[in-house]
């Protein structure tokens, strides 16, 4: 039986008078009879309820025709050939598909589809229409990338750029007869994205600054992907390739409704079971209705709670509600509780039935960003706080999981985000190199528990800036907006930051602009201008400054955004894209797929052996994969040791778009790096750890350090701490973590051996398990380059400057 709150509010944001009216609630009656299932609302007996239509299948054409400068006139008769297409999809998955390119992912082929770039494309598909009187059908893209027209029939219903926001069309009416229509979306390819239009002072500061000033490719000054907003990574990255995707990238419906559309649902709750709904509602007419919200458990057992109120229906207007829930629950990170997901249904009935339905998920909980214990006066507010309680973040940067997004499936993220939370991870920082995820990924994440530090899509503009005229402004607003609206009911979503890597101060006419679709389309969640950003370090001294990683010790952070090391993949996975001759040693082919070799071999060689400049590929792989282990523990065990001075780390990478030697702990084909087992130890929840000068030693030496124990919960662990020098136990005591600490235990020293020198530790308790490991005759015998170190520093503390 469903439940109705005695009482709620109902406040009209559109000026209505009746606004702050109280309003007694009434049981809803027949709701049975009225239940909404999946996506498509079925039909009552006297009226028309909403009815979705995917239109996501394989019954789409795909045709080329001759590049023409956006917006391109109507020239659907010139396609000469149609080609089976699906939706979602891209050109280049279609042409795979055909075998009329090779894989672009294996050995160069990528080379081989670059031409698909110089031609635009049509997508059609027939489409089916039936509409009852005073009935309204839309058309709903959930993104085209990039540049895109849309026709019904002959019909232009709209043109659009941007890759990330909604594209919303009204079927008009007299174009709207029963029968069979065809639907065209017309998209220009990669030659036909805009271009940088730079002043001579800007061409005069690229010519110097990309000769003189050490760079990676993507971050080349004034690149023309500035020009863009499009998922920045496309146009190629140090772990991606260039491939400028083109096509219906997300998913698309047909929607029937009668003369009333919710165009928006906005849900806001909090843990004491105060909700916040605001309908963004489109009537062909003004009239007298009513309001019904349903509201369910999604993921946990509960009864139903019901509301029902009147309303005035404006034929254009916003409509908030506030309702109070019934022994409320809370929704929490994994480690800290369970990740309770409501689903809320709203209907507007009148007196001859339902008019519109939407339905939507959400959590109830609060989410704000508190100064770190023990940082410096001033310095910027790092320590997550979730329901009131602070989290240590043991976080992961996510890249797109394929170069090519519309392959990516909600299996494929829940293959790939379940391995993340099974190696103990509690945030994700989606990249603004990358994407908005679709909405897989985000329903997935607040299933899991999983919090999300969404970026919007800026990246890489070094000592730079994006563009500053008003139409690159509008799109960023629109986009922006776009963003925030659609993510904005997902709980675990839970920080916004502008994008990777760009300087603020010479970004401001970006970042106000982010700011304010930020404040006007969420205001609940903070706010970061860019990562890094105030006192968050993205440490390259190490890789690419060729630091040692001791370095890592040093970082005087408050966050830790970015650390990583590459490693080759599995030998398995290298014989997936690379030719036979390159599977004896790292050569051109390699580079071609982003490994950095000189800096390879620099950290993979002092785990092998140390006379050889050359090693067998089986102990190359073992090495690089042992030298990014090592690196991500050394960091990782810094930024736990000195919580809650430091509030988090989020290692790169967690994973990568399509076949790479790069930093990533999971390979292309989801293969785990040994880093991934050893990323499930150092951020379990309750940490041991052991401090010791990472040096080396002589036979006989004494080996001193201190055992560190870090506890994130919320709770008191008993347990007994065991250690192990070989097989030798080196000691064992019963201890005790205080909830949510870290503190300094037991002091170790021990005679370092000939030969074999691990050093194992347990911490075992009640529902406390926790394993480390070291090998002690490792260190990292390298040392920084000067000038790279130098210009990393320095970028470092400009990216910084706010």
């Amino acid at each position: 039986m469903a439940r109705t709150a005695r009482v709620y509010r109902m406040e009209f944001a559109n000026g209505n008078p009746k606004r702050g009216r109280r309003w007694r609630g009434r049981r809803i009656a027949q709701r049975a009879s009225n239940q909404i299932s999946g996506c498509r609302f079925a039909r009552g007996r006297h009226f028309l309820m909403r009815e979705i239509f995917s239109l996501n299948d394989s019954q789409w054409f795909l045709g080329a025709v001759a590049p023409q400068t956006f917006p391109a006139p109507n020239d659907f008769a010139r396609v000469e050939g149609w080609l089976p297409a699906t939706v979602p999809g891209d050109v280049r998955l279609a042409l795979l598909a055909l075998g009329k390119i090779p894989d672009p992912f294996l050995g160069r082929n990528n080379d081989a589809s670059q031409w698909v770039d110089a031609y635009d494309w049509w997508y059609r598909r027939d489409v089916a229409l039936d509409l009852q009187e005073n009935a309204r059908a839309f058309l709903l893209f959930e993104g085209i990338d990039y540049q895109s027209a849309v026709y019904w029939d002959n019909e232009l219903l709209g043109a659009h750029v941007g890759m990330f926001s909604r594209q919303l069309y009204e079927i008009p009416r007299a174009a709207a007869t029963k029968g069979m229509h065809r639907l065209a979306v017309r998209v220009s390819g990669g030659k036909q994205l805009p271009s940088m239009k730079l002043n001579p002072l800007e061409r005069a500061w690229q010519m110097f600054a990309g000769n003189i000033l050490p760079h990676p490719p993507q971050a080349r000054e004034f690149p023309e992907r500035y020009a863009t907003l499009k998922c920045q990574m496309s146009f190629g990255w140090d772990f991606a390739p260039r491939a400028l995707t083109c096509g219906i990238w997300d998913e698309t419906f047909l929607v029937q409704t009668r003369d009333a559309f919710i165009r928006d649902v906005w849900v806001q709750g909090t843990p004491d079971g105060r909700v916040r709904v605001t309908l963004e509602v489109d009537a062909t007419r003004r009239c007298d209705a009513h309001i019904h919200f349903r509201i369910a458990p999604k993921n946990f057992d509960a009864a139903e709670q019901s509301f029902e109120l009147p309303l005035h229906l404006e034929q254009r207007g916003a409509y908030t509600f506030a309702l109070q829930l019934d022994k409320p629950r809370a929704w929490n990170p994994w480690d800290r509780g369970e990740p309770n997901v409501y689903t809320l249904t709203a209907r507007i009935i009148d007196s001859a039935g339902e008019m519109d339905a939407r339905e939507t998920a959400f959590g109830l909980r609060t989410i704000t960003l508190a100064p770190n214990p023990g940082a410096p006066r001033n310095a910027a507010p790092w320590t997550f706080v979730v329901n009131g309680q602070p989290e240590f973040i043991r976080g992961a940067n996510w890249v797109p999981a394929d170069a090519i997004p519309a392959r990516v499936t909600r299996d494929d993220y829940a293959a790939l985000l379940q391995l993340a939370r099974d190696a103990n991870i509690n945030l994700l920082r989606v990249w603004g190199g990358g994407l908005k995820e679709k909405r897989a990924f985000y329903d997935l994440c607040d299933a899991l528990g999983i919090l999300v530090w969404q970026e919007f899509p800026l990246a890489g503009a070094g000592i730079d800036y994006f563009p500053r005229d008003k139409n690159y402004r509008a799109l960023l607003r629109q986009e922006a907006s776009a963003i925030v609206r659609a993510l904005r009911n997902h709980p675990s979503v839970v920080l916004w930051c502008g994008g990777n890597e760009f300087i603020p101060r010479l970004n401001r006419h970006v970042t106000q602009i982010l700011r304010e679709a930020v404040t006007e389309r969420d205001g609940a969640r903070p706010f970061k201008l860019s990562s890094p950003s105030q006192n968050e370090s993205h440490n390259w001294r190490v890789w690419h400054g060729y630091a040692n990683t001791r370095d890592y010790e040093k970082d005087d952070a408050l966050f830790f955004g970015e650390f990583g090391l590459q490693a080759a993949p599995n030998a398995e996975t290298l014989a997936r894209f690379l030719p036979d001759a390159s599977l004896t040693a790292p050569d051109a082919e390699w580079t071609y797929h982003n490994a950095e070799i000189e800096k390879l071999r620099r950290y993979a060689l002092p785990h092998a052996a140390p006379t050889e400049r050359e090693i067998p590929l089986p102990e190359f792989i073992a090495a690089s994969q042992n030298a990014q282990l090592r690196g991500l523990q050394c960091a990782i065990e810094a930024a736990r040791r000195n919580k809650p001075r430091v509030a988090g780390c989020a290692f790169w990478q967690f994973n990568e778009p399509w076949y790479s030697i790069c930093w990533s702990v999971l390979d292309y084909a989801r293969a785990p790096k040994r880093a991934y087992y050893k990323i499930q130890e150092l951020y379990n929840p309750v940490l041991v750890s052991f401090h010791y000068p990472r040096r080396p030693y002589r036979p006989g030496e004494n080996v001193r350090g201190t055992i560190w124990l870090v506890n994130d919960t919320l709770r008191d662990v008993a347990a007994t701490l065991t250690v192990w020098h070989n097989e030798t136990q080196a000691l064992r005591q019963a201890v005790v973590l205080s909830a949510n600490c870290a503190r300094a235990g037991a002091a170790m020293e021990f005679a370092f051996q000939r030969g074999a020198n691990a050093l194992r530790l347990e911490l075992r308790g009640e529902n406390v398990f926790s394993t480390n490991e070291y090998d002690l005759n490792f260190f990292d015998r390298g040392s920084s380059n000067p000038l790279r170190g130098l210009l990393q520093s320095a970028a470092a503390w400009l990216r910084t400057r706010t």
